[in-house]
């Protein structure tokens, strides 16, 4: 027969006990069932409130959770030397599992309450693929489908499953579409005729995105066309050498394998994929509003970082100005 949880009466409000980890395995439950979350996003709060737990120490109580253990928990982080930002998740995290022990009378305050913490708002600048060695990948991609820079034939193609890595990874160069995007689109998404994808993107956000290379639309017609003659029986457009859809963990592993057999000197990931389309649409002067869309970022402040990567284009744009050595030049 299970123990009985013990009851703390509160004036008119009954607070129940319950061990940490009991509560975090019911608020990640909780958040499968209702909260329309990637998997990747559910596993950083799980993360983020394991890692809480087990600064607290095993079999630690709910009641536990107060202002000052969180705020003993970050100066822990800060000393560890975790960035800035994954601090501002992990307390992200926390501040939602807080709300939601309150809904569920497990907490009887809000520990956030009255607490600030500065933690400064330094970002990052996206990592890029270089040029060379973006053309250094495709290039060995491209052998390993057996698939010409030229030429794609119509019919079959001689090696569908390096195809398909071949098809994500000129997909998200050429679109900046994110690994989930693309292992999520539909063969029904692909409007090859009008050369236009129907993305659904985070929150559920609807967006399109254009094939305008003639040679990735052709390449995604060859692969539909591949598709249909070996019977693929899913709906998702990307599909592995069993025939089953491709994942996006799946995806990133094949990237990695893809950017050691080309040869490069460190590990290309699908984001600095998408980092690397944005910024060269920066470069080629498309207005940030039209990346946005294209990205499917819900703020332009998102967008604005790419700004500042290609800083180092308008540096090469001013020194072949020479805007002095002209006037030099002028003098003489």
């Amino acid at each position: 027969m299970r123990p009985l949880r013990r009851i703390q009466v509160t004036g008119l409000r009954k607070v129940t006990k319950m061990q940490l980890c009991q509560a975090r395995e019911r608020y990640i439950r909780w958040l499968l069932a209702t909260r329309d979350l990637s998997p990747h996003t559910i596993r950083a709060y799980d993360s983020d409130i394991a890692a809480f737990e087990k600064y607290l120490g095993e079999r630690a109580c709910v009641e536990r959770i107060d202002g000052g253990n969180l705020l003993a928990f970050v100066e822990e982080l800060r000393a560890s030397g975790l960035a800035s930002r994954s601090i501002r998740r992990r307390t992200s995290g926390l501040r939602g599992f807080c709300i939601w022990l309150q809904s569920r009378q497990l907490l009887e305050v809000d520990p956030w309450a009255g607490m600030t913490l500065s933690l400064g708002r330094s970002r990052q600048l996206p990592r890029l693929v270089p040029n060379h060695d973006l053309d250094q990948l495709l290039r060995s991609l491209r052998e390993a489908a057996a698939v010409s820079r030229d030429h794609i034939p119509e019919a079959v193609l001689l090696r569908p499953d390096a195809a398909t890595t071949l098809l994500a990874v000129a997909l998200m160069v050429a679109t900046g579409l994110r690994v989930g995007e693309v292992v999520n689109l539909r063969e029904r998404d692909a409007d090859l005729r009008g050369r236009n994808l129907r993305v659904v993107g985070k929150g559920h956000r609807e967006r399109q995105v254009y094939l305008t290379n003639d040679w990735i639309s052709s390449l995604a017609t060859a692969y539909v066309t591949t598709r249909s003659t070996l019977q693929v029986q899913h709906d998702r457009l990307l599909f592995n050498c069993h025939g089953a859809p491709l994942t996006a963990p799946a995806m990133r592993s094949r990237l990695l394998k893809a950017g050691s057999e080309a040869g490069l000197g460190h590990r290309v990931t699908p984001h600095m994929l998408r980092h690397t389309a944005a910024t060269q649409l920066i470069e080629a002067g498309v207005d940030i509003r039209y990346v946005q869309r294209l990205l499917g970022h819900a703020s332009l402040s998102t967008t604005e970082l790419y700004t500042h990567v290609s800083d180092h284009a308008l540096k090469r744009v001013v020194s072949d100005a020479d805007v002095l050595g002209r006037s030099f030049g002028r003098d003489n």
